[in-house]
């Protein structure tokens, strides 16, 4: 873990918190299990989140006073209207989680952009809001994917790691780097049929998941860091793993210098303040091992 340069974060604050929420509505397990939605016992863990999991979240938000950024498939929010003015009404940010769980790796530029396109138009249309963020839903970044976001109308992703500060793709995309130990989805993501994830065969105790993202927090502040906490409201949302996370908002809203704000905001001051990437980031390694091997492709 780098840190921060000194003062970097607004008012003096040591680090940056967000938290962000990805209501996918089950459309990631429907990508890899299609014929889930006709097996109603499986079906219903994914819809569990529509049910209770939103409305427990946002209520355990609006306790804390937590900014979150909520991340939405164009899909889900307009078979789920109600859900995303619940959202908006409590003062959340919407972002983007592609269309329908579509990997882009696999389709052709135009196609690419209408759906980038298409996702953000339903968002605003429903919310209201402009929606400026966007989480890449499933498999690889594609190649100059920052410049197809920004030819979309995006200015900021939460969808690589290789870091744990924000940076500038060289297209001026900001990335909000994210981290596997920091989702949920690890943790308490469990189905038999389909075996989802393949392997999982049990689920951890709370504590122990509440003492590693507090550590993580710890860790985060003291280096400096931007601290991307990842929940889904299937997951999250169920009466006990909801008061893990109370728990949790509860240990990190008592420190005065963490700054907690959505994607939009820390992107912002990203934006204003970036500092040119250094040779060594992973960003400018991957380039200079494209050329070193020829490949210039676009």
């Amino acid at each position: 873990m780098t840190t921060a340069p000194n003062n970097y974060w607004p008012a003096g604050k040591r680090c940056a918190v967000l938290i962000s929420v990805l209501f996918s509505d089950g459309r990631d397990a429907v990508a890899q299990a299609p014929d889930l939605p006709q097996r109603s016992k499986s079906f219903s863990v994914w819809q569990y989140g529509a049910l209770r999991g939103v409305d427990r979240l946002l209520q355990t938000f609006a306790d804390f006073t937590i900014p979150a950024s909520w991340f939405v498939p164009g899909l889900v929010a307009q078979q789920h209207p109600q859900r995303i003015s619940d959202i908006v009404a409590a003062n959340q940010q919407l972002a983007s989680l592609g269309w329908d769980f579509e990997a882009y790796t696999t389709l052709d530029v135009a196609t690419t952009q209408t759906l980038l396109t298409h996702s953000k138009a339903t968002l605003e249309e429903l919310s209201g809001q402009t929606v400026t963020g966007f989480r890449l839903p499933s498999g690889r970044w594609p190649r100059r994917f920052d410049v197809a976001l920004q030819s979309a109308g995006f200015a900021w992703s939460a969808s690589l790691n290789g870091d744990d500060m924000p940076y500038s793709h060289h297209s001026g995309l900001v990335e909000i780097p994210v981290h596997s130990e920091l989702d949920d989805r690890p943790y308490f993501q469990f189905n038999f049929t389909p075996a989802f994830p393949p392997g999982h065969s049990r689920l951890p105790a709370y504590d122990a998941v509440l003492a590693n993202w507090l550590l993580e927090f710890a860790a985060y502040r003291r280096y400096g860091g931007c601290f991307v906490l990842q929940l889904h409201p299937e997951w999250m949302g169920t009466p006990g793993r909801n008061q893990l996370l109370r728990d949790f908002l509860h240990e990190i809203t008592r420190h005065d210098d963490v700054w907690i704000a959505n994607g939009d905001a820390i992107a912002a001051w990203h934006a204003a303040h970036a500092q040119p990437l250094p040779t060594t980031h992973p960003l400018n390694v991957y380039e200079v091992y494209r050329q070193e091997r020829g490949r210039h492709d676009a």
